[in-house]
């Protein structure tokens, strides 16, 4: 009877350890494969195509209706617009000018080829429709690409 209660014992103990050491591989395996996707090697650089939901048109829109959420204060704003030629920019000056925004202003920088467009009108939403619908009109005619804005207070 003693040796039964030994031999149950250790089969009991022999069980335990069995599941104790395969509780523990598995843990190991796991932090190996949690440590690689946290901290993946060096010698392997990571690639990312980062594909853009909107296209720089639609991001000015949104940039530019955004601004009816703001109170008079924030104007003047510039918006930043680059171009392959200055042919293009003084093409896309000379629409913007054609098209009424008289209460803005433009300036070409040779160097960098940039155009900034200054506007300091109204914050309502006509005005900025008004000022949306014209700068993409010449930007998708002057090849203009919208980079970004700021305001100048």
């Amino acid at each position: 009877m003693k040796l039964f209660k030994f031999l149950l014992g250790a089969a009991t103990i022999t069980v335990g350890a069995c599941a104790v050491a395969g509780k523990m591989r598995r843990d190991k395996q796991r932090q190996e494969e949690l440590d690689e996707f946290l901290c993946p090697d060096i010698d392997e650089p990571i690639e990312k195509e980062i594909k853009s939901n909107e296209s720089p048109l639609k991001h000015m829109e949104a940039d530019i209706m955004g601004f009816k959420e703001a109170q008079e204060d924030i104007l003047p704003v510039t918006l930043t617009y680059s171009f392959d030629s200055k042919d293009s920019a003084k093409q896309f000056q000379t629409e913007i000018a054609e098209k009424g925004l008289t209460s803005s202003s433009s300036s070409y920088d040779d160097e960098d080829k940039v155009v900034d467009v200054i506007y300091h009108d109204g914050v309502n939403e006509s005005d900025l429709k008004i000022l949306s619908d014209t700068l993409v009109n010449a930007c998708t005619n002057a090849s203009a690409e919208y980079k970004g804005f700021h305001f100048n207070k």
